[in-house]
């Protein structure tokens, strides 16, 4: 939805994921990475594939959509392997994007930087506790590269959802019961349109929201 929307406002659009978009819409380029791989294998794919995009026009801003939860158990139970791998998706991959963007940014004078957090960015909760942790130490980087590159035109906001009608989402849970407890806590009583969370990315990345930067925006219906 954020890559459809994106192409509406008149972006071409690099889509990197594990999995193939099963209608993939016209300006978006696929290109399959998985975001889980050891470190050093992902910063070489990455390179790769920046190099790749510049060489086809100038790049405007990322969105950082990755999102990974692991199973839901206590820590102690997370294994160490399992504590790496949702980290590498859900903040190391960042990390790595903007090493390698940040000096591009700076050169053209301007970028967008938008990350997808979630309402676990902002409170805790139990057998979520790394899904928890990398989401809030999404918010902490997004704010620090905000004072650090704005003087360069560069903004970086993080978006937090709450329960959104996706795969991830809770369209894809085996817990009995879980859509009917998620819509008694949330105020709205309902859950989000993933089109409810792209409007916002639209928003985010036009030149217009220019003074916008370091915020967290929550569209969780107020759940948090």
């Amino acid at each position: 939805e954020i890559v459809r929307s994106l192409v509406l406002s008149g972006f071409s659009v690099w889509n990197i994921d594990k999995v193939r978009p099963d209608s993939p819409v016209m300006q978006e380029t696929f290109r399959e990475i998985d975001l889980s791989e050891p470190l050093f294998v992902l910063e070489r794919n990455l390179t790769k594939l920046i190099q790749e995009c510049t060489q086809t026009g100038e790049i405007y801003g990322i969105v950082h959509c990755a999102g990974y939860g692991g199973p839901y158990h206590q820590i102690t139970e997370v294994s160490i392997d399992e504590w790496q791998s949702i980290f590498r998706v859900n903040i190391d991959s960042l990390f790595l994007l903007l090493k390698i963007l940040l000096p591009i940014f700076k050169k053209s004078k301007h970028g967008r930087i938008i990350a997808i957090g979630s309402s676990l960015s902002i409170i805790g909760q139990s057998l979520s506790v790394t899904y928890s942790a990398s989401k809030h130490a999404l918010v902490g980087l997004i704010k620090s590269i905000a004072d650090e590159w704005g003087e360069f035109g560069i903004t970086a906001n993080c978006i937090s959802p709450g329960y959104v009608e996706t795969k991830m989402g809770v369209n894809d849970s085996e817990i009995l019961g879980h859509r009917e407890k998620i819509i008694n806590k949330t105020p709205v009583k309902r859950i989000a349109d993933p089109s409810e969370i792209s409007r916002v990315v639209s928003f985010l990345v036009q030149r217009e929201s220019s003074y916008i930067t370091g915020a967290n925006w929550t569209v969780d219906g107020g759940i948090t």
